[in-house]
């Protein structure tokens, strides 16, 4: 089976929990810019938390299904639409084979999921089908997806069958029931950080202004990285550093002074002096702020941060079984 993508939507591309264990050889982990989204998407299908599924910025795609399947939209904000029909989004929906799903512009937020029965089939890339753009790997041809794709897709599983045969035979495009993480994305977002060890190398009136001003995600970001706009930031003395490991949320500051937030594509290493560190708690918001949004810098100890991220995974555990439990209670 395949998906026809007829429309490309803005950045589309194919991509799973990421490739790990490289970085070493200088290998990117990459993988879904909010886990947490895609992991739900694939809940909703019947796939496994890892499996391949698209993510897209700004603009969805749009669909031609080629045979009859069971799909889920999660993420960012948007009104989709099957045949014409609005859908929503975060539940099960059937589609027949030759009917058209039109995502369209996000409402609020920046990153959407796409997520079919079987999970998008293309070759696996160091265990991992997740697009590496610059290295020309992974994903659909190593590339952002285009018009005119034709998108491979696995076997459902059973459970899945199962839903899908349900659906089939009750008539219902969708599911009347929805799941949501109820985020907002408007205002001043307060991301939490934790100090890196360099934190008292950078000036006191630095330090200061880094947790008591504004920041805006600048135009020139991507999934590399967020460039932030703001007060300047500075070092008390110039500091020569080795390249070092660098992770999802450090943020380092350059010359310029202007921070920027290394993201789920950042380099393997960094010769940037890093001010803090994102709590991971925070990523998955953090990921879906587009440009021009504003934030806001909140330290917390590693301690805090521990116990924020237990806590995040207690209650996603609790939404995974609810799904399951949703679901299970529709085909039974």
């Amino acid at each position: 089976m395949t998906l026809t993508l007829l429309q490309k939507g803005f950045a589309s591309s194919v991509q799973d929990l990421g490739r790990f264990g490289f970085q070493k050889y200088g290998i990117i982990v990459g993988g879904v810019m909010d886990p947490p989204s895609a992991k739900l998407a694939n809940w909703l299908v019947g796939n496994t938390d890892s499996a391949a599924l698209i993510e897209y910025s700004f603009m969805g795609p749009s669909v031609l299904f080629t045979e009859d399947t069971l799909f889920a939209l999660t993420g960012a904000d948007c009104h989709p639409s099957l045949d014409r029909r609005e859908i929503g989004t975060g539940r099960p929906c059937f589609a027949r084979q030759g009917q058209i799903l039109t995502v369209g512009g996000l409402v609020s937020g920046s990153r959407g999921y796409l997520a079919v029965a079987g999970g998008i089939d293309t070759p696996e890339w160091f265990g991992s089908r997740s697009t590496y753009e610059r290295a020309g790997q992974g994903g659909f041809k190593g590339r952002l997806l285009q018009d005119q794709d034709q998108i491979p897709v696995g076997k459902p599983s059973e459970f899945a069958m199962r839903i899908l045969e349900e659906m089939s035979r009750s008539g219902e495009t969708m599911s009347k029931w929805f799941f949501s993480f109820h985020r907002s994305y408007r205002g001043t977002k307060i991301i939490r950080i934790i100090p890196d060890m360099l934190w008292k190398r950078f000036s006191e009136k630095s330090r200061h202004a880094f947790l008591t001003t504004d920041y805006q995600i600048t135009a020139s970001s991507d999934r590399m990285g967020y460039r932030l706009e703001g007060e300047s930031l500075e070092l008390d003395q110039p500091l020569e550093l080795f390249s070092e490991a660098v992770t999802n949320g450090s943020i380092q500051v350059p010359r310029s002074g202007q921070p920027i937030i290394l993201l789920t594509d950042h380099q393997s290493t960094g010769g940037y002096p890093r001010i803090a560190q994102v709590a991971s708690v925070d990523l998955p918001m953090l990921a879906q702020l587009g440009p021009s949004s504003k934030l806001r810098f909140h330290s917390i100890s590693v301690e805090e941060a521990e116990m924020l991220f237990v806590n995040s995974r207690k209650d996603f555990d609790l939404l995974r079984k609810r799904v399951h439990a949703q679901i299970a209670s529709t085909v039974c």
